[in-house]
């Protein structure tokens, strides 16, 4: 059974970077996403972040239902299932008329990747051997996918470009093709082991052993400072990321930028990104414990120059260089820290806990992406984006300061500095 269990690991993990190259998120979609929604649809660039807000919401409300459905249908299951739904939201994209009908197309989002986010690294971490390396082999699994996502994103997001002048829907249904594709790959993963077990459990018995796990769990969630640290951190990069696409693609249309070149822009982007995530290894060993707070400092400088640059006037040409060497630096940090914070919340988990912590990692990131997308969508109704960069990179910056003073004492100790209440026990 063991020889049997690490065949059905192994498996998995060499389907996943393959998976996760083309079912990480979408792809001909979004370096065309803003255009397609504001010039075929019709809708408002502030609108367009209004529905983003509300899919964090409903990723927040999804969470903890979400997590008792992976535990209880295993984690092939749940994967299979967040991708037939990607296929749904891509429709629905294309059938969204205004405000209301993107806000149910951004439901299906929120419901396929409140999924995805609980049973993809909850796979990938149960198929890793366990032993000293399993950190270290998760986050290379994980990089791998998700840069080779980038760098196939950047190649489709050029040729998006030009077929969207060609006719806007063409990569809109690439993009649905792609989901499908992901979707049959999935399939191909299988159900370890410790899955197989709890399914062999009496419902009830398992029911009250789930919530019985998720109160201890999230009592040790709750009274961690270093995981509570964590996990504010990971809300704030999160909403301030979300927040700066739609801000880059709407300060790109504001200063006349075509759909080819934003196309060209949004490929330069998903290049940065993977070479960030390739590179979270080194970047890591370099800075250490400091590598969280010298990535959010990183982030946000290069947003106040953006706005900055916005506003002086300058020259197309100059204006669109600068702000696309801005962006390209700043998505390069995303992909960066989107790895290790990852990383460094599986460092916390064991396989008992691991569903909840994701889920409540989950939960606070889309808290704050749904604050700060709120105040982001009321910005672009009273003051035009460069204003908007400027002052949303201001008061970030000010609220930043203040959570890395509160981290230092927090995260990036020594272990032997930790209290005990800082490691979980079964």
């Amino acid at each position: 059974m063991d020889t049997e269990n690490r065949k059905l690991k192994k498996q998995n993990m060499r389907i996943y970077p393959i998976y996760k190259t083309i079912g990480v998120d979408f792809i001909f979609f979004y370096s065309i996403r803003f255009l397609f929604l504001t010039q075929v649809k019709g809708i408002s660039a502030s609108n367009i972040l209004l529905s983003i807000s509300f899919y964090a919401i409903f990723m927040i409300i999804l969470q903890m239902p979400i997590s008792m459905v992976v535990n209880r249908l295993g984690t092939k299951k749940s994967t299979v299932l967040a991708n037939i739904i990607s296929v749904l939201y891509i429709i629905l994209i294309m059938m969204s008329t205004n405000l209301l009908t993107l806000i149910i197309a951004e439901f299906v989002s929120a419901l396929c990747f409140s999924i995805k986010d609980v049973s993809d690294p909850t796979l990938l971490r149960d198929s890793v051997p366990d032993g000293e390396a399993k950190s270290s082999i998760f986050s290379k699994l994980e990089g791998k996918g998700c840069k080779n996502y980038f760098y196939f994103d950047a190649i489709t997001a050029v040729s998006a470009g030009f077929l969207y002048v060609i006719n806007a829907y063409i990569p809109m249904i690439l993009s649905m093709l792609f989901a499908i594709f992901a979707t049959i790959i999935s399939l191909s993963f299988n159900e370890i082991k410790v899955e197989k077990e709890k399914k062999k459990q009496n419902p009830v018995k398992e029911l009250k052993e789930q919530i019985r796990k998720l109160k201890k769990s999230m009592t040790f969630i709750i009274k961690s400072q270093r995981l509570r640290s964590l996990l504010i951190y990971a809300g704030i990069t999160r909403g301030i990321y979300s927040l700066i696409a739609t801000y880059g693609d709407s300060l790109l249309v504001d200063i006349g930028v075509s759909a080819q070149i934003i196309a060209i822009v949004g490929a330069i982007y998903s290049i940065a990104t993977g070479i960030g995530s390739e590179k979270q290894e080194k970047f890591h060993n370099r800075y250490k414990n400091k590598s969280l707070s010298i990535m959010l400092i990183l982030t946000l400088i290069p947003i106040i120059i953006i706005g900055i640059v916005g506003k002086l006037g300058l020259s197309f040409n100059t204006s669109l260089i600068i702000i696309v060497i801005l962006m390209t630096f700043i998505v390069a940090i995303k992909g960066i820290n989107m790895i290790l914070v990852k990383k460094y919340l599986a460092n916390f988990t064991q396989n008992d806990i691991i569903v909840q912590i994701l889920a409540t990692d989950a939960i606070i990131r889309n808290l704050f992406r749904a604050i700060i997308g709120f105040f982001g969508a009321y910005l672009l109704k009273i003051t035009d984006t460069a204003n908007a960069f400027i002052i949303i990179g201001v008061l970030l910056l000010v609220a930043s300061l203040g959570l890395i003073s509160y981290m230092k004492t927090r995260l990036g100790l020594k272990p032997q500095e930790y209290d005990k209440s800082e490691f979980y026990k079964n």
